[in-house]
């Protein structure tokens, strides 16, 4: 990470990169800076924006930790029904190859999504809430999906799995980042260099076979 850039210098370039990417509606988003934490305030068309805004803020050298408060206005009109917006994420769901939809419910309250049920992995999990918040009309997503992986994976051998892959990226430095598991629960710590970095080591352990759940308290310097 770039260190000691001034914060108005890391607000220019979150603005201009804002501005630059184009999958996102950046009209009424506010951007505030204290010292590397970047506050983002207003309202975007859809939670894709809101989640999308967050990463291209991430992306900026010198930026250590962004706090997302952005809100969802869907800018279609008229705006879908509850009704609607479920079919329609059900309907994406269904569309998806990767994602076995036989145990996944979806509820929608006030254009907020509930998926509830299991998936077979930890990347599918996340994968359903990326493919839902992109949905016309879903203002919010909350995933309380469980993951059951098709075979017992000892905490142990995730743990291993994790470091190997660890070791075969140029991009992660191994004696900074400390990862543990207990019951399939992946708990990384440490700090990395910037936000590629800090986005490789939370694929990894998604991608890893037996994870269910990943807490990522990793610092970025």
């Amino acid at each position: 990470m770039e260190r000691g850039r001034r914060p108005e210098d890391i607000m220019v370039d979150v603005s201009t990169q804002l501005f630059w990417d184009n999958r996102i509606n950046d009209s009424n988003i506010n951007i505030e800076v204290s010292g590397s934490r970047v506050i983002l305030t207003g309202t975007v068309p859809s939670s894709t924006d809101r989640w999308e805004a967050e990463e291209d803020a991430y992306s900026i050298p010198g930026v250590s930790y962004v706090e997302n408060r952005l809100r969802v206005n869907p800018a279609a009109y008229p705006e879908p029904n509850d009704l609607e917006i479920r079919s329609r994420v059900e309907n994406v769901l269904d569309w998806n190859p990767t994602i076995d939809t036989s145990r996944i419910e979806v509820q929608a309250h006030d254009g907020v999504v509930i998926l509830k049920g299991f998936v077979d992995t930890y990347w599918q999990k996340t994968r359903a809430w990326e493919i839902a918040s992109n949905v016309s009309g879903v203002r919010e997503v909350i995933n309380e999906l469980k993951v059951k992986p098709p075979e017992e994976i000892t905490d142990e051998d995730i743990e291993n799995d994790i470091k190997r892959a660890f070791a075969r990226t140029r991009y992660v430095d191994t004696d900074r980042v400390d990862v543990s598991v207990e019951n399939g629960i992946v708990t990384l710590k440490g700090t990395v260099g910037d936000y590629y970095a800090y986005r490789t080591v939370q694929e990894i352990a998604n991608y890893t076979s037996g994870v269910i759940e990943v807490h990522n308290r990793l610092v970025i310097e």
